[in-house]
């Protein structure tokens, strides 16, 4: 059944009220988004270009919008988690295990497997060029998600790109580092709670002294302001958790905001505030027993990942497929792959957090609590190894 959970609350529900597991459906959105990247994807491996894409005249792909959430939505999970950490060591800990095993099984697996398969190069000329280590080199390191493999993938409409997703996971990453610097700085002031949201709006308001957009010619910096934005959004709502309102009476005015604001140094604030909470009232719902199957089984993160080698292989082998068939065979291979990859790499790599708790005695930095901890989950309630691992 499709309701808000408000049942049992007298007031509207906080995003505080929302935190734990089993009262949110943020597997469900993030997985969404996912297969948003993998639609707007399919446009432009098919075509080389982006200007059939159905959303390219707001200035963002339908792609670009769902990574945007998804910086929002890392942005309160991963504070939350640094909350819950027992200490930054245990958070970086934390953040590595969630990014780099799915991301080396996946990385390895295009490059010995797929590519030699595809590849326009016999087997002895792929496995000696130089391009198949400076592609493991500069992919796992998260340099690039535009490094090239032997003769993979020459022939296509976008030629080249083996692994075009993994270009934001260094974004990612950095805005991890920058949480936590964040979190062991706040030890040395007393008022940490004051100090953490004054370096947090400072942090935010830099941000504007030119607009936060994302284009072609982008430095490093700038790219980093960008998504800096909407991880930092995430972050600022979850330290006014317990003020955030979740209602939709608050979507119509957000929706005119963002709209207003289109093509000006705003646009990106705007929609940073109107995809946010437009995300957070989704996810209010219940959405019956998808919500426990994908707490169960996070399969986000590996249809983000496993989606351009999928779809670049269907067109390798049926170059005139059309976008749509192209999206539903790349959706249906990709799903199963990134199951596969939860239950053997992902899901087993996150519980090596808990082996490690245990013999660390480093003396290490406690972040503090911005505000209380969310409350306990229900006993009994159905739990998700992809939530509370996030």
């Amino acid at each position: 059944m499709l309701e808000p959970e408000t049942s049992s609350l007298k007031r509207r529900p906080t995003l505080d009220d929302m935190l734990a597991p089993e009262r949110n459906s943020f597997g469900i959105i993030r997985l969404a988004m996912a297969l948003s990247v993998l639609v707007s994807h399919c446009f432009f491996l098919a075509t080389g270009s982006s200007q059939n894409e159905p959303l390219v005249w707001t200035g963002y792909t339908l792609g670009d919008y769902g990574v945007q959430v998804f910086f929002i939505l890392s942005g309160i999970l991963v504070t939350q988690s640094l909350v819950k950490s027992r200490d930054v060591l245990d958070f970086a800990i934390a953040r590595a295990l969630r990014i780099f095993p799915g991301l080396i099984v996946c990385v390895l697996s295009v490059a010995f497997i797929l590519g030699p398969l595809v590849s326009n190069s016999d087997l002895a000329g792929y496995f000696t060029s130089m391009d198949l280590p400076l592609y493991l080199f500069k992919t796992l390191l998260l340099t690039t998600g535009s490094a090239p493999l032997p003769q993979v993938f020459t022939e296509l409409p976008a030629p080249n790109l083996v692994n075009l997703s993994l270009w934001t996971l260094k974004y990612e990453v950095l805005c991890y580092l920058g949480l936590g610097a964040i979190g062991s700085i706040m030890l040395a002031f007393r008022k940490r709670r004051a100090f953490g949201i004054g370096v947090l709006t400072i942090a935010l308001a830099a941000i504007f002294y030119k607009r936060p957009e994302l284009g072609p010619d982008n430095s490093l910096a700038d790219s980093l302001r960008y998504f800096a934005l909407f991880f930092g959004t995430g972050v600022l709502a979850f330290t006014f958790r317990k003020h955030v309102q979740i209602t939709a009476d608050v979507l119509p005015p957000l929706l005119v905001l963002c709209v207003a604001v289109m093509g000006t140094r705003w646009a990106e604030l705007g929609s940073a505030l109107f995809l946010g909470y437009a995300a957070l009232w989704v996810a209010s719902f219940q959405f019956a027993n998808l919500r426990a199957l994908t707490n169960r089984f996070d399969l986000s993160y590996g249809t983000y990942i496993y989606g351009v080698p999928v779809s670049q292989t269907l067109l390798h082998f049926w170059p005139t497929m059309s976008v749509p068939a192209l999206v539903g065979l790349t959706t249906a291979i990709v799903l199963p792959l990134a199951f596969f990859s939860w239950t053997l790499v992902e899901g087993p790599a996150l519980r090596l957090r808990k082996g490690w708790r245990g013999p660390l005695r480093l003396k290490v930095i406690k972040v503090p609590d911005a505000m209380p901890r969310p409350a306990r989950p229900v006993p009994g309630a159905n739990i998700s190894p992809a939530s509370t691992y996030y």
